[in-house]
């Protein structure tokens, strides 16, 4: 049976993950917990330690444990869609989770509110950007050995490019509400990079 504390942090999830962080009043987190003031207060000492505690756990905590490797087996495009469909998976699980539809979440929001409002969020979530980049980077690198890639790519700022288009892309999907939509956009985008990029030697063909 799940306690208390963990029920309130699911709870919490769900309104910190749809609604703004200033939206999340004590009256809702009460009324979705069914608990009084005085047994929200037994198990955190405010919204903030609330919010932080949530934060920790299904961003942080979770991102941490992802990881990706590109598969030598396969070109460049096929190693994108693989590590782009792991990000996908990430927001089905959230909000399969959460009981919501994938469009309703707004995952930039709450990290936005996270490193707003928590004491070293920003520093963390850098940490998590330097960790995605570096997943990007093996990807590239394993493409440039295989000779797929022109020599005159360079990992680091590619993999910079790659995480700026897909954030625009995902905010974009987040307010237009067509989140749906934003896997096949980035795979579009990385087929179109690749067409660009790739060596004219090896003159490898899109999927």
């Amino acid at each position: 049976m799940m306690k208390t504390k963990d029920q309130i942090i699911q709870k919490a999830f769900a309104l910190f993950m749809t609604l703004e962080y200033r939206e999340v009043t004590m009256s809702l987190i009460l009324k979705a917990t069914g608990l009084s003031k005085g047994g929200f207060y037994h198990h955190f000492e405010s919204k903030d330690a609330l919010f932080e505690e949530v934060v920790e756990q299904f961003f942080f905590s979770a991102a941490s444990d992802q990881a990706f490797q590109p598969d030598s087996s396969k070109i460049f495009v096929e190693n994108m869609d693989l590590f782009l469909e792991q990000k996908e998976a990430a927001f089905k699980m959230f909000a399969q989770h959460l009981g919501v539809e994938h469009s309703e979440i707004n995952f930039f929001m709450f990290i936005m509110h996270a490193i707003q409002h928590l004491p070293g969020a920003r520093q963390k979530t850098e940490l998590f950007m330097q960790h995605e980049k570096r997943q990007l980077e093996s990807i590239i690198e394993l493409a440039l050995q295989k000779g797929e890639l022109s020599a005159n790519v360079q990992p680091s700022r590619m993999a910079e490019l790659l995480m700026r288009l897909f954030d625009g892309t995902e905010m974009h999907g987040v307010l237009l509400k067509e989140s749906f939509q934003t896997l096949s956009r980035e795979r579009q985008m990385v087929r179109d990079i690749f067409q660009w990029i790739q060596s004219p030697e090896k003159g490898i063909e899109t999927i």
